[in-house]
């Protein structure tokens, strides 16, 4: 069974709660009667950034962002399984899961897989268009909880709900998701996207909302609420809308997320929202499937060029919580040479200001990134 082969002597990896595996194992056991079909997976993200400080002084750095590998084993025609490990930044696991595809256009999920919320958040590593999330994607994410869940697709609408708790890391509370998207016009290379999530949990520890500044290769971040105690339920909201014709295509998310607070603490909330545009300069369409976009796949020897711009906004004030506003201007390169290999580079125009103090650094970003 191909979960027992998984280097898990990685000290980190202790920390992974052993009731998951011993779920994970046993049922793939018990699943993998006839057929078994195991697909390593992997992919590496090295980053380089320049910046032009202006009050903070950020450091010129490489970075591997990412250098993740793991197996996909499908057991039959109604089970499936995966399970990826990411080695850099100290190291992580990613998905753990098993799931079931017995029923009709509907899944089950068990194990850990990342939270229904935000049209870009559940986008792949290796597909978003830029290096980087938006502002508001960054700092209200959830990213990966252990939960079950049920996924459902038709060809114009998807739903997904789950019921999580703490990662495999200890992070978070427990709560519920639920997001659902719809394509009111879906025509070969026409396609418009709208959708709507919606998400609450009850913190395990105090509320810590910032984004870093859609550059990872440092981890200072301008706008940050700082430690949010006596917060009894956090409350989130995401409306989507994109478009796509061809070469052409437009996303825009707007986010809200509300902390309720004992009796003595006013209710506090903050909100953000972004617009990107991108353009093929080679033809190719992006791909898009299940209520999420895909990479472009180049078509022709030369591979395919994309051009994108994106405008994103955040304010973290709201009562006496002054995190602080930023406002991001990012402009995109990509080079898809093939569909494994891609390199970027996205130059980032910041515009903060965090308790009367502004902070307007530019940031030159760029990325080699290897995926299969």
């Amino acid at each position: 069974m191909w979960f027992a082969c998984f280097p898990l002597t990685i000290k980190r990896s202790m920390r992974l709660n052993q009731e998951m595996l011993v779920i994970v194992f046993f049922a793939g056991r018990a699943v993998a009667a006839d057929s078994v079909e195991v697909t390593p997976t992997g992919r590496l993200h090295v980053d380089y950034a320049h910046h032009d400080s202006d009050v903070a002084q950020f450091d010129d750095k490489a970075l591997v962002r990412r250098a993740e590998f793991g197996l996909r084993g499908e057991f039959g025609s109604h089970w499936s399984a995966k399970i990826v490990y990411d080695f850099a930044r100290g190291g992580s696991f990613k998905d753990i899961y098993l799931r079931y595809r017995g029923w009709d256009r509907t899944k089950l999920t068990l194990g850990q897989f990342k939270v229904p919320f935000g049209l870009e958040q559940l986008t792949s590593d290796n597909d978003i268009t830029f290096m980087e999330r938006a502002l508001p994607t960054e700092a209200f994410k959830l990213s990966r909880r252990k939960a079950i869940g049920l996924q459902s697709s038709d060809a114009n609408y998807t739903w997904e709900a789950m019921g999580f708790g703490s990662s495999v890391e200890g992070e978070g509370g427990n709560g519920a998701a639920a997001r659902f998207t719809f394509n009111p016009i879906k025509d070969g290379d026409i396609l418009v996207h709208v959708g709507l999530a919606a998400l609450t949990q009850r913190p395990k520890d105090a509320v810590n909302i910032g984004a870093r500044q859609e550059a990872l290769p440092t981890d200072i971040r301008l706008v940050r609420t700082g430690q949010i105690g006596t917060v009894t339920r956090m409350n989130q909201l995401g409306v989507e809308a994109a478009w796509k014709e061809g070469p052409f295509s437009i996303q825009s998310e707007w986010m809200q997320t509300r902390l309720s607070r004992r009796s003595s603490e006013p209710d506090v909330s903050f909100h953000g929202w972004y617009v990107a545009g991108n353009w093929v300069l080679s033809g190719e369409s992006r791909g898009y499937q299940d209520g999420v976009f895909k990479s472009v796949v180049p078509v022709g020897k030369a591979g395919a060029w994309e051009l994108a711009v994106r405008y994103s906004r955040i304010s973290l004030n709201g009562g006496q919580i002054r995190g602080g506003k930023e406002d991001n201007v990012t402009f995109g390169l990509n080079w898809y040479f093939n569909e494994h290999l891609r390199l970027m580079a996205d130059y980032v125009m910041v515009n903060s200001d965090r308790r009367g103090v502004s902070d307007n650094p530019n940031i030159l970003d760029v990325r080699a990134q290897i995926a299969f």
